[in-house]
């Protein structure tokens, strides 16, 4: 089984085939951009990726136990989850997610 890092480096090769999809520093960290707007880092730290989806998706997320909150300082980030357990299907659907949420903010 690989380790969310492995599992994140493959899911980032998968991301960059894509022509609008770039590396970018976010939080003391590369992710995945698009559009020049970061939606996706891996966080060494917690050793977790992090998502930008959208307010109502981050909760619902949070309330089935896939996801947390993200906390920076004393801030809670409403639209910024960090995913639990790796997990190659449920990883690849939300980091497509929130590739596509993020890109609908650029338009």
């Amino acid at each position: 089984m690989a380790t969310a890092q492995e599992l994140y480096d493959d899911l980032v090769t998968e991301h960059l085939t894509r022509p609008e999809v770039s590396m970018g520093r976010m939080f003391h960290a590369e992710g995945l951009r698009v559009r020049g707007k970061v939606y996706a880092f891996f966080s060494r730290d917690r050793d977790r990726v992090v998502l930008k989806l959208p307010a109502s998706r981050a909760r619902e997320l949070v309330g089935e136990g896939t996801a947390e909150v993200m906390v920076m300082g004393a801030r809670r980030m409403r639209e910024w989850v960090a995913l639990r357990e790796p997990d190659e299907t449920v990883w690849r659907r939300l980091l497509t997610e929130a590739s596509t949420y993020v890109e609908s903010l650029t338009r």
